[in-house]
């Protein structure tokens, strides 16, 4: 009988892709209700807060970069260990609610322990998967941390996080702890060892910035990465502001949207994986653009619930097609001996989560939600142009080294 494309990954491919959905559970129980715990037990006004929490994402920006770069020195299954532990120990720190001070200190810091996990366990994912089934295992893990944040937030409330309750912190804390002890077991069971490299060809942490700073093809990349997350990285931000300005009944359709977002990731995540596998990264990328322009469009001009849910179907297929197929794309450029350092970069188009949301206010407060999500579209548009620049340097640069192969009898 022929294999089925479930049966095709390493079990430790599977094991990161189980664990994203309970890690994710976790962080969706604690990060929706984060900001009000911390106005709860410090006192601080939204400003101060809205800073605070802003800067965990810098932290993640940073440690991204870092945790993929060490992982290319030190090894990818030491550094995901750390980043789970150290991320279990400070969810732990918050049920110190009594530490107003304290509690700024972890939430600094929170977002730099658990950045270090994911480009790790992405490269460890590329490091046991054939180049040709990459894109579907990323496709998978991201379904799997859309299911987890779909649940977590649930569960959160049946808990009691928006009642500020300590037990939604205890048991992200013990999520991360247990994947942390799965992991290291499976690691040793399976006797999973570092993909070795050559001395000769390892490279330290300065040649890995070099060859990033170098490389305009991955430069072009990112720069479309950052336009793209610029209009998903905080798009929910981004509706919440539009429907508290603009609807009366503004506050329900949010939550109604966001189910409906969830459930197309669950229903059509899986048969959208298999149709990606027909399409380059590069067309990937460019029907999910595509798909995330037609659904930004589609809120502008929707006027009831029926039409928001139609522009949000849109919007999430377009997701569901860009986000791993951006993982991919890098991938396909990325040198093995550096491959952690690569996908940490992904974690600069992060500033675009700051971007997006800064400009989205001007924008619907001087001129009104129909011009925001114009200018979004817009956005969207711009950033294929990007990714076209570095797929077009990348087919120029194939030729070329297949020139000097053929011209030195290679």
């Amino acid at each position: 009988m022929q294999k089925t494309w479930f049966k095709e990954f390493h079990p430790i491919v599977y094991t990161i892709i189980l664990g994203s959905v309970f890690m994710n559970i976790g962080f969706g129980m604690v990060i929706p209700f984060f900001a009000i715990y911390l106005s709860t037990y410090t006192g601080f006004n939204p400003v101060f807060i809205g800073f605070i929490v802003g800067a965990t994402a810098v932290g993640s920006m940073l440690g991204g970069f870092l945790g993929g770069t060490l992982s290319d020195q030190y090894g990818r299954k030491y550094i995901m260990l750390l980043s789970l532990v150290s991320a279990s120990i400070v969810y732990a720190g918050f049920m110190l609610n009594s530490y107003p001070v304290l509690l700024v200190i972890l939430t600094l810091i929170m977002g730099f322990c658990t950045s270090f996990f994911d480009p790790c366990a992405k490269a460890l994912m590329a490091d046991f998967t054939e180049s040709k089934k990459r894109l579907r295992a990323f496709s998978l893990r991201y379904i799997g941390v859309n299911i987890g944040f779909a649940i977590g937030p649930l569960l959160g409330v049946v808990l009691g996080i928006t009642t500020s309750s300590r037990l939604p912190f205890l048991l992200a804390s013990i999520i991360l702890l247990v994947y942390a002890f799965v992991l290291y077991r499976l690691f040793i069971i399976f006797h999973i060892q570092e993909i070795s490299i050559p001395e000769k060809e390892r490279v330290n942490m300065l040649g890995s910035l070099r060859a990033v700073r170098k490389d305009r093809i991955l430069l072009f990349f990112l720069f479309g990465g950052l336009l793209a997350t610029t209009v998903h990285g905080q798009f929910s931000v981004i509706l919440s502001q539009y429907f508290e300005l603009e609807w009366k009944s503004g506050l329900a359709y949010l939550m109604l949207l966001w189910s409906v977002h969830s459930l197309v990731i669950v229903m059509l995540g899986l048969p959208i994986v298999k149709i990606m596998e027909r399409l380059t990264s590069f067309r990937a990328i460019l029907c999910g653009s595509t798909f995330f322009a037609l659904g930004i469009l589609g809120f502008a001009f929707s006027y009831d619930f029926l039409t928001f849910c139609l522009a949000m179907i849109i919007f999430t297929i377009g997701e569901i097609l860009l986000i791993p197929a951006e993982y991919s794309i890098i991938d396909e450029i990325t040198p093995e001996q550096i491959r952690g350092t690569y996908y940490g970069t992904i974690n600069f188009t992060a500033i675009g989560s700051f971007i997006g949301p800064w400009i989205s206010g001007i924008l619907l407060v001087n001129y009104g939600g129909l011009i925001m999500f114009v200018v979004l579209a817009f956005i969207c548009i711009l950033s294929i142009l990007f990714f076209y620049l570095g797929h077009r340097r990348r087919n120029i640069y194939r030729i070329k080294h297949s020139k000097h192969q053929t011209e030195a009898g290679l």
